[in-house]
Protein backbone atom coordinates (compact mmCIF):
# COMPACT_ATOMS: atom_id res chain seq x y z
CA UNK A 1 0.00 0.00 0.00
CA UNK A 2 1.39 3.38 -0.99
CA UNK A 3 1.54 6.05 1.64
CA UNK A 4 1.42 9.73 0.87
CA UNK A 5 3.37 12.40 2.66
CA UNK A 6 0.07 13.91 3.77
CA UNK A 7 -0.73 10.60 5.52
CA UNK A 8 2.39 10.95 7.63
CA UNK A 9 2.53 14.72 8.16
CA UNK A 10 -0.80 16.51 8.53
CA UNK A 11 -0.99 19.29 5.96
CA UNK A 12 -3.02 22.42 6.68
CA UNK A 13 -5.98 23.08 4.40
CA UNK A 14 -4.94 25.53 1.72
CA UNK A 15 -7.67 27.90 0.60
CA UNK A 16 -8.21 28.40 -3.10
CA UNK A 17 -7.12 31.76 -4.44
CA UNK A 18 -9.58 31.23 -7.29
CA UNK A 19 -12.91 29.50 -7.69
CA UNK A 20 -12.58 25.99 -9.13
CA UNK A 21 -15.68 26.70 -11.23
CA UNK A 22 -13.85 29.54 -12.98
CA UNK A 23 -11.50 27.34 -14.99
CA UNK A 24 -11.50 27.48 -18.79
CA UNK A 25 -9.83 25.43 -21.49
CA UNK A 26 -8.07 27.30 -24.28
CA UNK A 27 -7.29 25.26 -27.40
CA UNK A 28 -5.02 26.47 -30.17
CA UNK A 29 -6.87 25.48 -33.36
CA UNK A 30 -4.42 27.23 -35.68
CA UNK A 31 -1.31 25.76 -37.32
CA UNK A 32 1.03 28.17 -35.54
CA UNK A 33 2.41 28.36 -32.01
CA UNK A 34 1.09 31.25 -29.93
CA UNK A 35 2.86 33.08 -27.12
CA UNK A 36 0.28 34.64 -24.79
CA UNK A 37 1.35 37.54 -22.58
CA UNK A 38 -0.95 37.01 -19.60
CA UNK A 39 -0.96 38.99 -16.35
CA UNK A 40 0.57 35.95 -14.67
CA UNK A 41 3.37 35.74 -17.23
CA UNK A 42 4.13 34.30 -20.66
CA UNK A 43 2.31 31.15 -21.77
CA UNK A 44 3.30 29.21 -24.87
CA UNK A 45 0.35 27.52 -26.57
CA UNK A 46 1.58 25.14 -29.26
CA UNK A 47 -0.51 24.32 -32.33
CA UNK A 48 -3.26 21.85 -31.47
CA UNK A 49 -2.63 22.00 -27.71
CA UNK A 50 -5.09 22.75 -24.91
CA UNK A 51 -4.34 24.40 -21.57
CA UNK A 52 -6.49 25.03 -18.52
CA UNK A 53 -6.33 28.50 -17.00
CA UNK A 54 -8.51 30.62 -14.76
CA UNK A 55 -11.29 32.61 -16.39
CA UNK A 56 -9.64 35.86 -15.33
CA UNK A 57 -7.50 35.47 -18.47
CA UNK A 58 -10.58 36.42 -20.51
CA UNK A 59 -9.87 40.02 -19.49
CA UNK A 60 -6.78 39.88 -21.72
CA UNK A 61 -7.46 41.67 -25.00
CA UNK A 62 -4.91 39.51 -26.83
CA UNK A 63 -6.69 36.27 -25.89
CA UNK A 64 -10.10 37.60 -26.89
CA UNK A 65 -8.71 38.90 -30.21
CA UNK A 66 -7.32 35.43 -30.97
CA UNK A 67 -10.70 33.89 -30.15
CA UNK A 68 -12.53 36.33 -32.45
CA UNK A 69 -10.01 35.56 -35.21
CA UNK A 70 -10.76 31.84 -34.82
CA UNK A 71 -7.21 30.91 -33.79
CA UNK A 72 -8.16 29.68 -30.32
CA UNK A 73 -11.26 28.01 -28.95
CA UNK A 74 -12.36 28.85 -25.39
CA UNK A 75 -14.60 26.52 -23.39
CA UNK A 76 -15.63 26.16 -19.77
CA UNK A 77 -13.76 23.27 -18.18
CA UNK A 78 -15.98 20.54 -16.80
CA UNK A 79 -14.45 18.93 -13.71
CA UNK A 80 -14.63 15.14 -13.62
CA UNK A 81 -15.25 13.30 -10.40
CA UNK A 82 -12.64 10.71 -9.53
Amino acid sequence: MRRLLSDIIPMPEQPYTWKPTDVIEVTNVSNENILLDLYSGLLRLDAGRTVRITASALAQHELMALARAGKVKIETYRWKRR
